[in-house]
């Protein structure tokens, strides 16, 4: 077990939670979005009994699974007492950039969905994530953060340099027109 590297990402809704698990694909990570924190389990199971190529696991792990969330603290205890490793990586932004966040993709706010202030869903989100933010291995402020900076904090947190060494195939082919454009199917 201990040779599935499983990175859950928690945080803000609208602390880039979102680009962070495009991020963990492009890395070669197996990512689930929204997963309801009781399923967590059932993942690791899964991966353990999969093929060796599938090893790296990135769950995302929010607010936006309602009353399920709360059942996330329970998940992690139970992780902790199994011999799975498994880092959390939690992020968050300023009231101020959550709220431009929100304005600018015109999506409610999920725990702003009563009342409408997405004030009010921040701090009612904060509080709701104390404690997962108290266990999170890393936090990353995305406030100023653009994308390419935020992959950079995610590369240097999670990828080691020998893995960062990208593969580079060079195909050359020489032709003459006069016999017309060669048809390769692995071009």
């Amino acid at each position: 077990m201990d040779d599935i590297r499983l990175i859950i990402i928690t945080g803000m809704s609208g602390g880039g939670k979102s680009e962070a698990i495009k991020i963990m694909e492009d890395l070669g990570y197996f990512c689930v979005d929204n997963l309801p924190p009781f399923l967590i389990p059932k993942i690791v199971d899964l991966f353990e009994h999969s093929n060796d190529k599938l090893r790296k696991v990135a769950l995302v792990v929010d607010i936006r699974g309602r009353e399920f969330f709360g059942a996330l603290v329970n998940v992690l205890e139970e992780l902790d007492e199994s011999d799975l490793l498994f880092e959390v990586l939690f992020l968050e932004a300023s009231n101020e950039a959550i709220i431009r966040r929100y304005k600018e993709s015109r999506r409610r706010h999920p725990m702003a969905l009563t009342s409408g202030r997405i004030l009010e869903g921040i701090a009612r989100e904060k509080d709701e994530l104390k404690q997962i933010r108290q266990r999170a291995n890393y936090i990353i402020d995305t406030s100023n953060l653009s994308t390419k900076e935020l992959k950079n904090e995610i590369i240097s947190i999670f990828e080691s340099d020998d893995t960062l060494k990208k593969k580079m195939d060079i195909n050359f082919l020489s032709f003459g027109f006069k016999y017309g454009i060669p048809i390769d199917s692995d071009m």
